[in-house]
């Protein structure tokens, strides 16, 4: 419908009218006089019509259409009449109609080579690349031989050379130059490299180009790549930017020194950087902001930040050179700068940053700041990947994280842990890494399992609610002027993400977030796991730090409360019926096959129930392990490799009675008759003591640590 013919919004039109007129024409609408008993503004609008129709018909009867103008046209009075334009329309007309052809009524292969004969008038290079590309199909045979293989890799690269630039660009012709790379020799190579090398930039941005670039990276000697990214000096952060020069980015960090890496980094810091360079002395980006003046590092972190937030919002974050930048960023950066962060990217983009430790570092940052509704969507985006995601070296890190800063425990019970169960707890507990996760719930940040590049990794949420509040605490404590009760502007819309301390920062202590996990399930099914893997838990040198952490209830009382004294009971049972079963049992090892070793005779079991005697809590432990376990076969113990074991048992504090037994039992089987002096001897030498032997009696030291503690005594 014509836009004159709607009725609606009456008078608009002459309002519009009138506003065009003032702007572009001022002086006509100053001298208009003003419009008296205009009447009902309808009528103009009918009148409007009717004027366009008119002109439309006039127009079909001269053979013209309405619409826009094709580019490249002109007008009667640019070219003359109408009478001479139209001849030359004709003429026009019947060139074009001379150029088309109608397939239809060729064969298939006069159509091809008609087809041929066209893209050869269109595209440079067609003919060559044809050629080439037939020379190709018969090199790449499987039983073509060597001689006959090096000769048409010879006759390809005289063809092709220089003209390599040209042929990368084509589909067909990318992948012959590839062939030449493969199967030439040094010199060819070498020759190819030169003439792709100063195009490096455009080929990078190429579809089939980058295919080119990317074997001249993987093919590179090391003493080549200070000079392959010198070539792209300057169009680091450009490529980072484009779909596909971010992979030749990507490429090129890889295979980079650690000199170059640091150039292609600080390319995102600004323009001096990458025209001089950054210090020897400066590695990263906190260290060249306190070398410049305070008025300045503003600017710089203004310049990242237009730097990095297409690539954000593109979602090109795939590339390791973007995880260092946006780690360093946003480490200098306040809570402002990791919220802006956390709302350019998406969730989806966040699992493929994780991978790598600034990356992970990167994602923890923005998880700790960014909204409930933000951080669900990772959640959501991990389903299904968080069993493989926490196998991994640093992306496990990031699943630990969620249990610090997502309040919702029943997303992460359902998003998470029921991953988890369903991987088998068993397995996790066995995974070098995976089984951090479940250390993390039991015992945040313990130093014993995260060492301390991964924690460097990990916002401490005590820190960062510090951080926000005193980022934001005044600001919630103003007051508003008096008489600025205006509610004009209050559309129903929430505050922005970075107007308030609380946004993104996770409001529910630690504590309480971990007992609503356990009490959804996660307690009953890590003791349950631990029951019936006791024996196989104990002997994996990796298993054994998650079952000490249930046996001992993390690193507080609470998972002691959630479960419950009945269920820890039965667990000390089934730890104590394992090592008592093994002394006696002929099971054999299905990977070895060997007879499994005693669990009072390895190594790790030995080490996990000695810690197990000296930090469990709780008073039932010592007194079960000692009926179940110990006591009937003491002697086996003392003799051997379990010998630490016992001591550890002597020395722990429990009921007066079960320490009686113990104490007597233990003196009556060593040299010296005393079970508490013959315990010190397993325990580090204090205040000059001598330590002593499994038989009780004294032995000299032979540490360095010993021997110079006996030299300080003397």
């Amino acid at each position: 419908m014509p836009r004159a013919e709607s009725k609606a919004g009456g008078g608009a039109k002459a309002r519009r009218a009138a506003k065009r007129t003032n702007k572009f024409n001022p002086s006509a609408a100053a001298a208009a006089p003003a419009l008296v008993n205009v009447g009902d503004a309808s009528q103009y609008d009918d009148e409007r019509a009717i004027e366009l129709e008119r002109r439309k018909k006039s127009n079909v009867k001269q053979g013209k259409k309405l619409g826009k103008r094709k580019k490249g046209a002109t007008s009667d009075k640019e070219t003359g009449s109408s009478e001479d334009a139209a001849p030359k329309k004709k003429r026009s007309d019947a060139a074009a109609n001379a150029e088309k052809v109608d397939f239809s009524k060729l064969s298939r292969k006069e159509a091809k080579a008609k087809s041929d004969e066209m893209k050869a008038l269109r595209k440079p290079n067609f003919a060559l690349v044809q050629e080439l590309a037939q020379i190709w199909e018969r090199m790449r045979g499987k039983k073509v031989s060597k001689t006959d293989r090096s000769a048409m890799c010879d006759e390809i690269y005289k063809k092709c050379v220089g003209k390599v630039p040209e042929l990368a660009n084509n589909h067909k012709g990318s992948r012959v130059v590839q062939a030449v790379l493969k199967y030439g020799t040094t010199e060819q190579c070498a020759k190819i490299m030169s003439e792709v090398t100063p195009q490096m930039a455009l080929l990078s941005k190429s579809l089939y180009g980058n295919f080119l670039v990317r074997k001249l990276i993987d093919a590179a000697d090391k003493k080549e790549i200070p000079a392959l990214v010198g070539n792209l000096r300057g169009q680091i952060a450009r490529l980072a930017r484009h779909p596909v020069g971010s992979q030749i980015v990507e490429a090129l960090f890889h295979a980079a020194s650690a000199k170059e890496k640091k150039a292609m980094t600080f390319e995102f810091y600004g323009p001096e950087f990458v025209h001089f360079g950054a210090a020897d002395d400066v590695k990263s980006l906190r260290e060249a902001l306190l070398l410049k003046p305070v008025a300045q590092r503003q600017g710089m972190l203004r310049h990242i930040n237009v730097t990095m937030i297409p690539v954000l919002e593109k979602g090109l974050v795939s590339s390791s050179v973007i995880h260092r930048v946006l780690a360093e960023y946003l480490s200098v950066g306040g809570p402002s700068t990791k919220a802006e962060a956390a709302g350019s990217i998406a969730a989806a983009g966040l699992l493929r940053m994780m991978h790598t430790k600034d990356g992970a570092h990167a994602v923890n940052m923005i998880l700790a700041h960014s909204g409930a509704k933000q951080r669900k969507g990772v959640i959501k985006a991990l389903k299904g990947q968080v069993s493989r995601v926490s196998q991994d070296d640093y992306a496990h890190v990031v699943i630990a994280s969620l249990f610090d800063c997502v309040d919702d425990t029943q997303l992460l019970g359902k998003g998470v842990v029921s991953e988890l169960k369903a991987e088998s707890l068993a397995e996790v507990a066995s995974h070098k890494n995976a089984r951090r996760v479940l250390l993390h719930i039991l015992n945040p940040r313990s130093t014993r399992y995260f060492p301390s590049h991964l924690l460097e990794c990990m916002p401490d949420p005590q820190k960062v609610r510090e951080d926000a509040e005193e980022t934001f605490g005044g600001e919630d404590e103003e007051e508003a002027p008096e008489g600025d009760d205006d509610d004009d502007d209050d559309d129903g819309l929430e505050e922005a993400p970075a107007d308030g301390p609380d946004f993104g920062i996770a409001k529910k202590p630690a504590s309480t977030r971990r007992a609503e996990l356990f009490h959804q399930g996660l307690g009953d099914s890590l003791v349950a796991a631990c029951s019936v893997n006791a024996a196989s838990m104990l002997r994996s040198n990796l298993a054994s730090d998650v079952l000490f952490e249930v046996a001992a209830g993390g690193c507080d009382d609470i998972f002691y409360k959630t479960v419950g004294d009945k269920k820890m009971t039965d667990l000390f049972e089934a730890i104590s019926e394992a090592v008592a079963t093994s002394m006696t049992s002929e099971q054999i090892d299905a990977e070895l096959g060997e007879k499994l070793e005693p669990l009072h005779a390895n190594f790790f079991s030995t080490r996990t129930l000695r810690r197990m005697a000296l930090e469990v809590k709780h008073a039932q432990f010592v007194p079960i392990f000692w009926k179940s376990a110990l006591k009937a076969n003491l002697k086996t113990w003392i003799d051997g490799h379990g010998a630490k074991v016992v001591a550890a048992v002597v020395r722990t504090k429990t009921d007066a009675k079960t320490r009686k037994e113990i104490h007597a039992a233990v003196g009556k089987l060593v040299d010296s008759g005393d079970a508490a002096a013959w315990s010190e001897g397993f325990f580090r030498v204090k205040d000059g003591d001598k330590p002593r032997n499994s038989a009780g009696k004294d032995e000299q030291p032979t540490s360095k640590k010993a021997k110079k503690a006996k030299k300080a005594s003397k």
